[in-house]
């Protein structure tokens, strides 16, 4: 794992790789279990480490109202966190395996609450791997519930509950409470909804859109006071939630994947469509334009005499600190299937459940061979940069 820009939408969740053995966390110098309550919450996260984290349904170690929401919307996980634990690389070949986990702090915060702080380290079996550590550090709360038992609590709740709230059309805003709202960017990102809802047919159902100042800011209402992996925004589709560290009420690539999944009630068949679409239309990224993008990738392998399709798509090519290849290639395809098929098209590309599907749409209606068509992308990429 790399420290690349992430804008996250496509989590691939893999097993626990421990899941048949007990995990037994590790305590710090700071947790005193001869404290009662504190004990008491020690081993109440020790049996949440010890059962189904990867799978959504209504956790005994888990706040009662949250798990039964995580399981009516279908989430990936309960556990904010879990997603971000326990997923594949970019590329989607290696796994990552962690050591016991470390629980560095459990804290009493206000009567009946505390909070649980925890480090993941990756097994680094070479050298090189060890820059990558530790991978996380996550916080989660333990709230007695009204029967006097800790249940576990994702932060977001409390940790949101005076922030500031704004509605404005079918976005509610929740804002860091030092930050200001900008109405005049919330009506450009409503008008960018508009357009592409009208371009689309896409219904326009209400979502919250949470702003905060930074990267860590932002990744703390997922559980995680660090994460290794760098990111700046990302949408989480089944809570109908976007979050963003931009001080900004726009976010055009994060709307593109809100609105779609709206109207389909699913995620793009293949990341490289449902990336690559909210590239073409919103941008690759918050601050850069498709076309921006487009003309800075076409320079970037105009020279590139190896590069082909499968190369992008699998992340053996790549830039080193951000995804842009792969969500501008998707985006180039997009755009061709549009220009050809219009709206229909574009929903042929989403619906597509994997890449061999995918491949066969798109010799279809090219009708040329895969090989054609990576040439074809190729080229126009290449020649993006002189054209424009």
């Amino acid at each position: 794992m790399k420290h690349i820009l992430l804008i996250l939408a496509y989590l691939f969740l893999i097993p626990l790789s421990h899941s048949q053995k007990l995990i037994i966390p590790d305590i710090s110098a700071r947790v005193d279990t001869s404290k009662v309550e504190v004990k008491a919450v020690y081993h109440l996260y020790k049996e949440y480490l010890n059962s189904r984290m990867d799978s959504v349904y209504q956790n005994p170690h888990w706040n009662k109202k949250q798990a039964e929401l995580a399981v009516k919307l279908k989430a990936s996980s309960v556990d904010r966190a879990i997603t971000w634990l326990f997923w594949t690389d970019s590329i989607g070949k290696k796994h990552r395996w962690f050591n016991a986990p470390k629980v560095l702090q459990i804290d009493k915060i206000e009567e009946n609450r505390y909070q649980i702080k925890t480090i993941f380290m990756n097994r680094c079996e070479k050298d090189d791997d060890k820059a990558f550590n530790p991978d996380c550090i996550t916080k989660l709360y333990a709230v007695k519930d009204e029967n006097g038992a800790f249940k576990l609590e994702n932060v977001i709740d409390y940790d949101t509950r005076n922030w500031k709230k704004y509605k404005y059309k079918n976005i509610n805003y929740v804002v860091q409470p030092f930050m200001k709202f900008n109405k005049r960017r919330a009506k450009e990102g409503v008008a960018f909804c508009n357009k592409i809802a009208k371009q689309f047919a896409l219904k326009q159902l209400p979502f919250t859109y949470y702003m905060t100042s930074n990267p860590d800011e932002m990744i703390k209402l997922s559980n995680l006071d660090y994460l290794l992996s760098y990111t700046t925004g990302f949408t989480d589709l089944q809570t109908r939630t976007i979050f963003t560290s931009f001080s900004h009420e726009s976010y055009p690539h994060e709307f593109v994947h809100m609105l779609f999944y709206n109207s389909t009630n699913k995620y793009a068949g293949t990341g490289f469509i449902g990336e690559g679409l909210a590239t073409w239309l919103g941008g690759s990224g918050f601050n850069s334009t498709y076309e921006e993008g487009l003309k800075k990738f076409s320079l970037d392998i105009k020279d590139n005499n190896t590069i082909d399709l499968d190369k992008i798509i699998s992340f053996e090519y790549r830039n080193p600190f951000d995804n842009d290849p792969f969500y501008l290639t998707g985006g180039v395809i997009c755009s061709m299937v549009y220009e050809k098929y219009g709206a229909s098209g574009i929903f042929e590309l989403y619906n597509s459940p994997d890449m061999i599907s995918l491949k066969k749409l798109l010799e279809k209606m090219f009708n040329m061979s895969y090989e054609e068509i990576d040439l074809k992308v190729i080229k126009y990429i290449k020649e993006y940069s002189v054209k424009k």
